[in-house]
């Protein structure tokens, strides 16, 4: 390997991290805002992109599944009682985001990919465990485009 493959590779490397940034940046201010700004338009359309909503709808599905009580618990430290009692609307959420046919606004999607992605969050802390049903209340809310 030489110094130029070296150095190509951390060009790669930094262009990840900032995309990284900018998206979790762009996704700060979605998760703010009723009507997303034009200059975000390119995060909007990664947000509800065929694959992204296909992807989440999958995640949240796999999560009510593990949450069952026929399963041992995985690694994963997330609140089954929780979900398991919400795990009809989390399924309703999962079909919101797969049916490819209805539009979905890029708030709720960046609402669930936080919801499953936040460890300090209502699904993985046990002290926000009262939060979990208005979460899910809020992404049901604002999935449908206004």
């Amino acid at each position: 390997m030489s110094f130029t493959d070296v150095w190509r590779g951390l060009g790669r490397l930094k262009a990840r991290r900032e995309t990284r940034a900018m998206r979790a940046s762009a996704d700060a201010e979605l998760a703010r805002r009723t009507l997303p700004p034009l200059r975000l338009a390119w995060r909007v359309e990664e947000l509800v992109a065929t694959r992204n909503r296909l992807d989440l709808a999958h995640s949240v599905r796999s999560l009510v599944r593990d949450a069952e009580p026929r399963y041992l618990p995985s690694a994963s430290p997330f609140n089954r009682l929780a979900v398991r009692a919400e795990a009809n609307r989390l399924l309703a959420v999962a079909a919101r985001l797969a049916d490819l046919e209805l539009p979905v606004a890029a708030r709720g999607v960046v609402l669930v990919d936080r919801l499953l992605t936040d460890g300090s969050g209502p699904l993985y802390d046990r002290e926000l465990a009262d939060d979990f049903a208005s979460a899910i209340d809020e992404i049901l809310d604002v999935l449908q485009p206004r």
